[in-house]
């Protein structure tokens, strides 16, 4: 069986796809409203990020991006601990989006890391996601 190949999203046309595993595609910037809500808490979805296979990592760090998300309700500066962890990741996808999570959280205390990520990680796309986080924590800094 072929394996099929986006070279844009067949929803919305936009060329930021990536793919999750040989079945999986996500669009980054039309599947970010798609994602389900997480109705019993953080714990499933941290445990997934520390824990899980490659797929639900991704899915997990995806669904950090909605952090602030008031129907959601995802992560918290409580979780800050489990998303430096996943800051290491082996995973870019897993990286990028726990970094821009990291952003959205404002949390200082991942600085430190964001930096070392977006002047010296071998993915460009951490690198910009590192570099967006640390000029948001920034900002909510002044």
């Amino acid at each position: 069986m072929k394996q099929q190949e986006f070279g844009e999203c067949p929803k919305c046309g936009s060329a930021n796809v990536q793919q999750l595993d040989e079945k999986s595609w996500f669009c980054l910037d039309c599947d970010w409203d798609n994602l389900s809500a997480i109705t019993n808490g953080n714990d499933e979805l941290l445990a997934s990020l520390r824990y899980g296979n490659i797929h639900s990592r991704r899915i997990a760090a995806q669904s950090l991006i909605n952090i602030g998300d008031d129907e959601r309700h995802l992560a918290s500066p409580s979780d800050t601990e489990a998303l430096l962890e996943a800051l290491d990741d082996e995973d870019a996808d897993v990286r990028y989006f726990v970094a821009v999570a990291l952003g959205k959280l404002a949390a200082k205390l991942s600085l430190n890391k964001l930096k070392q990520l977006a002047q010296n990680d071998t993915s460009a796309l951490v690198r910009q996601g590192a570099q967006t986080a640390i000029e948001q924590i920034e900002s909510f800094s002044d």
